[in-house]
């Protein structure tokens, strides 16, 4: 064997042993750029998870950034950055930290809900974050991402409008629903106002009424016994008592219109009702007319406000008063007087 052989032999030998020895260098060197590649390739990524929205639904949008463990990041403000959206909440996760040492890569991420009243067809977003530094903070921007408004309009033919249009008449309906809801309604409101207070309300009804049948008695009688004089007492006098007698039967539904002057002062038990109506006689059947004529037709007055003021006190006592015979009462209330 000469002497190129054996250089051609060793050669062949020591090529492959280098070869493996720089191996495991060169796969190290692969390996380190392999778990940096992320951070180089992507930190920063912003994109809607959906590729078309509508009107007023609420769509996301995701943000993640990877960065060192010992960087302090801020995510954007909703308040500003989102704009012309609008966001309804966000979600905010952990922050997920992996390898160790100068290998380590920490991901910060967040998904926002959004809410869009844009009308464009093509809308856009694109947000910072922020890295605290010792003097200040740095501004990195995502990409731009672009998402479609999807619209159930239907499209416009025509980019002009309608000079003309046509109206269509519409043919009128009566609500019936509404109408017997309403009744229904009514009644039953009415039913219970009349339940809780249909009792105090007849009684101040009949009240009035029968305050307003006094107040037209007393009108009537003072304006008619004022007129009396000597020429007049005769016709006066017996127009007066026929309205007070007129107007006791409407207070207590006894006959005393029909009643004589003796039968009815026996009735009411009362001095100042034989005085009064025998003045009256006087009057009527003999002609007189004296200076206690006119005092006499003032007590039958007098009487008639007390029999309206017993019927008032026993309708207050009670709702299902009817009148009744007051002449007793009318009696042991009154005092005898001449």
């Amino acid at each position: 064997m000469n002497r190129f052989d054996r250089l051609f032999l060793i050669l062949c030998c020591v090529v492959p042993v280098l070869g493996k020895a720089q191996l495991p260098a060169q796969q190290s060197v692969e390996k380190r750029s392999l778990q940096q590649s992320p951070l180089r390739q992507s930190p920063l990524r912003g994109y809607f998870l959906s590729d078309s929205i509508e009107i007023g639904r609420p769509f996301r949008y995701a943000l993640t950034y990877q960065h060192t463990p010992a960087v302090d990041v801020l995510f954007p403000d909703t308040a500003r950055h989102f704009a012309p959206y609008r966001v309804q909440k966000v979600a905010v996760f952990a922050t997920q930290t992996t390898g160790t040492g100068d290998a380590a890569i920490s991901r910060d991420s967040a998904v926002y809900t959004l809410v869009s009243f844009n009308t464009d067809s093509i809308q856009l977003l694109q947000v910072p974050v922020r890295i605290i530094n010792d003097i200040d903070c740095t501004a990195h921007w995502t990409l731009t991402d672009t998402v479609f408004l999807q619209s159930k309009l239907a499209r416009v033919l025509s980019d002009s409008l309608a000079t003309e249009t046509r109206l269509a008449p519409l043919q009128q309906q009566f609500n019936y629903r509404a109408l017997v809801i309403g009744f229904v309604v009514f009644g039953l409101v009415s039913s219970l106002m009349y339940g809780l207070f249909g009792r105090s309300v007849r009684r101040q009804w009949r009240l009035y009424l029968l305050n307003r049948q006094h107040q037209r008695f007393l009108r009537d009688y003072t304006k008619l016994t004022e007129r009396i004089n000597a020429f007049t007492a005769a016709e006066i006098a017996n127009q007066a008592v026929i309205m007070w007698k007129t107007y006791l039967e409407q207070l207590d539904p006894q006959p005393y219109v029909s009643l004589t002057t003796p039968e009815l002062a026996e009735r009411m038990n009362d001095e100042r009702v034989r005085y009064a109506l025998r003045e009256a006689d006087q009057m009527i059947y003999g002609g007189t007319f004296t200076p206690q004529s006119q005092s006499a037709l003032n007590v039958l007055s007098d009487v008639a406000t007390q029999t309206y003021a017993l019927c008032r006190k026993k309708l207050l006592r009670t709702d299902n008063w009817k009148p009744e015979s007051l002449s007793t009462a009318s009696s042991t209330e009154s005092s005898p007087s001449t």
